[in-house]
């Protein structure tokens, strides 16, 4: 009698324990899952990354160019503004004595 029941409560312990594993099985499968869509996940991110990094190079580029363009026309600007002031009084001077004549 004792053996049999020291058969049975070794046959439930194998019972629970091969449920057990089938669990942890199952639950391995999910597990493996998850790491291919989260390896997938990772490589969509770095292909994003190297495409902002890219755009990023890019971008400075054609700021530098923007930059450089934009002080070339400020300095062509204030070139002319310099000479028109230069200009200005020899044209109030010419502008004056025609009023002066034509008030004479």
């Amino acid at each position: 009698m004792t053996y049999y029941l020291g058969e049975a409560v070794l046959f439930v312990a194998l019972v629970l324990t091969t449920l057990q594993a089938l669990r942890m099985r199952r639950e391995l499968r999910q597990v493996r899952a998850y790491q291919t869509e989260y390896h997938a996940a990772l490589g969509k991110t770095e292909a994003a990354l190297g495409a902002i990094q890219q755009t990023i190079r890019e971008l400075q580029t054609n700021g530098r160019e923007v930059i450089e363009e934009l002080g070339q026309r400020i300095d062509a600007g204030k070139r002319l503004v310099d000479e028109i002031k230069a200009s200005r009084p020899a044209a109030d001077a010419a502008q004056a004595q025609s009023r002066r004549r034509r008030a004479a």
